[in-house]
């Protein structure tokens, strides 16, 4: 239901002035090549609906919307379409704790069970730091078995989280990271407890009406809202309404609700001290430290990464229905923010409009490389040739194996591809910005070009264990 966002660790360049891409016309080729880019992957992600805006340095060069906001009643998406942000949710969540703190009402520290009496005594050591970072342990209960298929039952704060108060931690607190919204959904009550408002109230009092974020709000499935996106997906090839999931679930986790204008309004006040002074804003972009000194890619409610020497704070959201990003590039100051009405993979559309805006950012900026592994890369081909004859590889690993089969558009996309590969090139290796992916330790990042008989080249990145198993790949245009 609320997916976990993928990190970034196959993307970035280093950012190169290109004196041919002047940019006193940049606005008016990268508004073209965006509004061809945007409508392609609209197509072959099988998007009804998307609506993008891009910001730079605190004001919008491009807001616009694609394709349908209502499948049904022919209404066009627009950047006035509200969507259900999913887990960018988080970033505001972790603000309200910040905002908190600044108060005086609570402290980073303070353990779980001062605001929360039903805490179990094996949450004693849980923090709210532990909280934000992912890293206290409590299990998740959106990775219950079956969980999602209770995605309508609403449910009390108790009730819900009495599914995981009687489970084991799954690490100490501090010792691992792992992504998880039990965490942000605790956080929503300590706020309410804290500030003794209700978490929509306390969100519109100190975050959105301030920074005139109009339609941000909690959703309330029931309510009417002006401009509302219908979610979508798709079922045995058959584009239909996405399952409904009753708000109390996402909760502070994820059920926020908005348009690209409120996020890009949620940009601009992050240049600035007038919601979080720098300070602030600087430690919840830290990647959070584990118990061995170790660091994860992760601060306050944003995913962090390093884009060749810049830096990039971003975070995703996926519940049924939809799929969102918002990508900040700090060095270069620029903000994409992607809703879709469905489950394609807003986080790749974001970077692909990022490329547009920055070309350093493409990985058709690197010339293919000597290949060290000849063997290798005619493996990975043919793994990427069974996968999209089978949906199977023995070059997976078993978790991958698991995850790539519940992928409808990933391998959608990938049977395109295959269809029209000639050839692939090696670009580069990578030590990984994360150790981990799907929990399985991971060596190295290879990243290849592949020529296809027909149109542009695809660029495809893989995270491979020490064995030269495949733990992930991710494509780019």
């Amino acid at each position: 239901m609320l997916t976990n966002m993928h990190t970034n660790w196959m993307v970035s360049l280093r950012f190169v002035l290109v004196i041919s891409f002047a940019f006193s016309c940049a606005t008016r080729v990268c508004a073209d090549a965006v509004d061809d880019y945007v409508e392609k992957q609209r197509s072959l992600q099988n998007v009804p609906g998307i609506s993008i805006a891009v910001v730079r340095d605190g004001k919008i060069e491009k807001t616009r919307g694609y394709g349908m906001a209502d499948v049904e009643l022919s209404v066009p998406a627009t950047e006035k379409s509200v969507y259900q942000w999913a887990s960018v949710t988080k970033q505001f969540t972790a603000a309200a704790i910040l905002l908190l703190i600044r108060d005086g009402k609570l402290s980073l520290n303070d353990p779980v069970s001062r605001y929360y009496a039903k805490s179990p005594p094996e949450w004693s050591d849980v923090t709210v730091r532990h909280l934000l970072t992912h890293t206290s342990g409590i299990a998740s209960y959106t990775d219950l078995p079956d969980f999602s298929k209770s995605a309508r039952k609403d449910y009390e704060p108790d009730e819900l989280l009495a599914l995981v108060t009687d489970r084991p931690l799954d690490f100490t607190p501090g010792e691992q990271w792992h992504y998880n919204n039990s965490a942000y959904f605790l956080l929503g009550l300590i706020i309410e407890k804290v500030s003794g408002r209700s978490y929509n109230d306390f969100l519109a009092e100190r975050i959105f009406k301030p920074l005139g974020m109009e339609t941000a709000r909690v959703n309330r499935q029931f309510e009417i809202i002006p401009n509302r996106a219908t979610g979508y997906e798709y079922r045995s090839n058959l584009l239909q309404r996405a399952e409904f999931v009753s708000p109390t679930q996402p909760f502070s986790a994820g059920a926020l609700v908005g348009t690209v204008l409120d996020l890009a309004k949620w940009d601009a006040a992050l240049y600035m001290d007038k919601l979080l002074p720098n300070s602030v804003r600087e430690e919840m972009w830290t990647p959070v430290m584990l118990n061995n000194g170790k660091t994860q890619p992760y601060g306050y409610g944003w995913q962090l990464g390093d884009i060749r020497d810049h830096r990039w704070v971003g975070h995703g959201g996926g519940i049924f229905g939809f799929s969102t990003f918002i990508l900040r590039l700090l060095d270069d100051r620029l903000t994409v923010i992607v809703l879709c009405n469905s489950g394609g993979s807003a986080q790749a559309i974001a970077q692909g409009i990022a490329k547009r805006y920055v070309p350093a950012l493409s990985l058709a900026s690197i010339a293919p490389q000597t290949d060290p592994n000849p063997d290798l890369r005619r493996r990975l081909e043919t793994c990427l040739r069974e996968l999209a004859e089978k949906k199977d590889s023995d070059l997976l690993t078993s978790e991958l194996r698991e995850n790539f089969s519940k992928s409808r558009r990933r391998y959608g996309e990938l049977r395109e591809v295959v269809k029209g590969l000639t050839s692939m090139s090696f670009l580069m290796s990578e030590v990984p910005k994360q150790p981990e992916i799907l929990r399985v330790p991971v060596k190295r990042v290879a990243t290849y070009k592949l020529t296809l008989s027909e149109g542009e080249p695809r660029f495809y990145g893989f995270a491979l264990t020490a064995d030269n198993k495949v733990a992930w790949f991710e494509a780019e245009e």
